[in-house]
């Protein structure tokens, strides 16, 4: 629990210092600041290797894939929210 603590506070730490190198933004350039704030922020897709996985819509598309490229199945259920990590 202390090193979540410690951890999140860092992380705080470090937020508003790159908002006080940051604060001399124009308002003018609020806007354009805070998207490419958002653009630096945005999972990059080397960093999502899961999007690269090749999903089929069901069970018999798979298997006609597999058959066809020669590729094993590899079949994956959930009951539950992914997102979360309760598959």
């Amino acid at each position: 629990m202390a090193a979540v603590l410690l951890t999140l506070s860092g992380i705080g730490v470090g937020v508003v210092q790159g908002f006080a190198e940051d604060k001399s933004v124009a308002d003018r350039d609020l806007a354009d600041w805070v998207d490419q704030r958002i653009q630096d922020w945005q999972i990059k897709p080397e960093e999502r290797p899961f999007d690269a996985i090749g999903w089929a819509k069901d069970i018999r598309e798979a298997e006609r894939l597999a058959r066809e490229h020669q590729r094993p199945v590899f079949l994956f259920t959930h009951d539950g929210r992914m997102g979360i990590g309760r598959c």
